[in-house]
């Protein structure tokens, strides 16, 4: 047996190119479409692949071609029920309508069940810029009948499964893309642009833009930061070691988070973000730390679900633990710790792709107007997420970023890249689940010193 993929602009043009190579019994095994070039999946050429078999045995080359075929059928609307008979099911069925006969050939055969369903399919899509119909309407439209109710289909156009559907074919979209336009920090190979502006130093500089390309920064900030360390500092190195340079100037130019000053009615933070980033170990660790230096903390679980670990962190810390349900019970529960140096506050995980559960964080906090809300992330997250996460969780007041598990990565990059591209400083660090001595606060020397050891 034979197999091989083949692509074209259009249907038409792959069909020939089948035909041509593996002849009339050929079997298509699978047809999609595809889009190459553009950025991220947009302004790229549309087109066709196909993948085509040859040598298969007569009756599975018909049943491949039937179920390929089927693959992209959508339900076929039935008649009209008469009156008090219940409405037939609907056939997935792809057949000819008028009085020709089937074609006999299983090429043929298959691709007049391709056409057949993009029609069908073309014709129960709503005018562009129409309101979406419901399946009712649909149904009514696909089949002549009247208002009798029609099973839904998985994506009937319009409905809330395909438009997560297609949002979620998107992100997939823009992820590769992303994946395909920065190597992998083995493999990254930094060269000068042509449009690089030299010193003397530029030829001591590339192994520091080497080893700061393999420890995970991204080329989007490393060469912004180095070109303007080329310009503002080289000049004035008078022969000390450009190395040693550089790691000084990255600890300087870091957007790091200032330290809080106690000011009456105390100080409020709250720490948000996804399951299972080491929200609460943060939150119990510096409880704990504030403690021990002699503060007056108040550790808070707000809004629904579990807080079993945090109550369980306060009860071994000696912290009082405090909870609220919602905004109001919130804004309350903070104006009796008014005494309170410190009001730490937990909040349960929430997805940034479930946008309901992530703006009732909105409701929950809004009132309590935090002084720092911390968005916590562990240090592995993929840069193409952090758009998403943004965009989520903009809503809470997020003006503080937490990095922690910094010891399941052994790329450092992200320290650099991910307040960059979030726009918010660096407060906390954790390198384990160890309570309280994992987290500490964001040191810039500290944070030269892993990227440029």
């Amino acid at each position: 047996m034979q197999i091989k993929q083949f692509s074209g602009a259009t249907i038409d043009d792959v069909l020939t190119q089948v035909r041509a190579e593996l002849g009339e019994e050929a079997v298509i095994l699978q047809t999609k479409r595809v889009v190459t070039g553009g950025i991220g999946g947009f302004f790229g050429r549309a087109g066709v692949e196909v993948t085509a078999a040859k040598g298969l045995p007569a009756d599975e080359g018909e049943r491949a071609n039937r179920e390929a075929a089927a693959s992209v059928a959508v339900a076929e609307a039935p008649a009209a029920p008469a009156a008090g008979e219940a409405p037939a099911p609907p056939s997935l069925d792809v057949t000819d309508e008028g009085d020709e006969a089937e074609p006999a050939e299983p090429f043929a055969r298959h691709l007049d069940g391709r056409l057949a369903a993009a029609q069908e399919a073309e014709d129960l899509m709503p005018p562009l810029g129409a309101a979406p119909a419901s399946p009712a309407a649909t149904y009514a439209r696909a089949g002549g009948g009247a208002a009798a109710p029609a099973p839904r289909a998985p994506f009937e156009p319009g409905g809330e499964e395909r438009a997560r559907a297609i949002m979620q074919a998107a992100r997939a979209a823009v992820r590769d893309a992303h994946d395909h336009a920065v190597a992998p920090a083995e493999a990254f190979e930094v060269a000068p642009g042509p449009a690089r502006r030299r010193t003397p130093a530029s030829a001591d500089l590339e192994p520091v833009r080497a080893e700061l390309a393999r420890a995970g920064v991204d080329e989007r900030f490393l060469e912004p930061f180095l070109e303007r360390f080329e310009l503002s500092v080289v000049p004035f190195l008078d022969g000390a070691p450009v190395r040693e340079a550089v790691r000084g100037h990255l600890a300087e130019r870091l957007p790091l988070a200032r330290g809080w000053k106690p000011r009456a009615g105390g100080h409020t933070l709250a720490f948000v973000g996804q399951s299972g980033v080491g929200k609460t170990t943060a939150a119990a660790g510096l409880a704990a730390r504030y403690r021990a230096a002699g503060l007056s903390v108040a550790l808070v679980a707000a809004g629904p679900g579990s807080h079993d670990a945090l109550a369980a962190h306060a009860h071994r810390l000696d912290v009082q633990l405090f909870s609220a349900r919602d905004g109001a019970a919130l804004a309350t529960l903070r104006g009796t710790l008014a005494d309170r140096d410190l009001v730490i506050i937990d909040t349960a995980g929430r997805s940034c792709r479930q946008a309901d559960a992530v703006a009732g964080l909105g409701a929950l906090l809004g009132p309590v107007r935090a002084d720092e809300v911390h968005l916590v992330l562990p240090l592995a997250s993929h840069l193409a997420d952090l758009g998403d996460l943004q965009r989520a969780f903009r809503g809470a007041g997020v003006n503080r970023l937490t990095l922690t598990k910094l010891d399941e990565t052994r790329l450092a990059g992200n320290l650099m890249n991910v307040p960059l591209r979030m726009g918010s400083p660096l407060a906390y660090l954790s390198d384990g689940v160890d309570v309280p001595g994992a987290l500490a606060p964001a040191d810039g020397r500290r944070i030269a010193r892993m990227l440029l050891p």
